[in-house]
């Protein structure tokens, strides 16, 4: 018999379908939050879980262990001053690996 606790997967292409939601990361160690659109996110991670964003991101001030990962529409008042990162280029570390002949 299934679990009454188990939630469904919520994956981010669901956050689009809504209008227009963000995804909100908080650090609690050195309390940054940065807000995120959830196409830039799929471009990185795939099509997750939002809760899964958790064991999957990390913070940039250092490893300060898990981070709080939320999905949120902001109303008028919150939108004003909102800052959002956007994804602008992904850099992939090429090193070449030589082989003697």
């Amino acid at each position: 018999m299934p679990s009454p606790y188990r939630h469904k997967d919520f994956p981010l292409s669901s956050l689009n379908q809504g209008g227009r939601q963000l995804v909100r990361v908080h650090c609690r160690y050195c309390k940054r939050t940065h807000n995120y659109f959830p196409d830039d996110l799929i471009q990185i991670f795939g099509d997750v879980d939002v809760d899964s964003l958790m064991d999957r991101m990390t913070c940039e001030g250092g490893k300060h262990g898990r981070l709080d990962v939320s999905a949120f529409m902001p109303t008028g008042s919150q939108s004003v001053g909102l800052r959002i990162r956007r994804l602008v280029a992904i850099k992939i570390h090429r090193v070449p690996v030589w082989r003697e002949d």
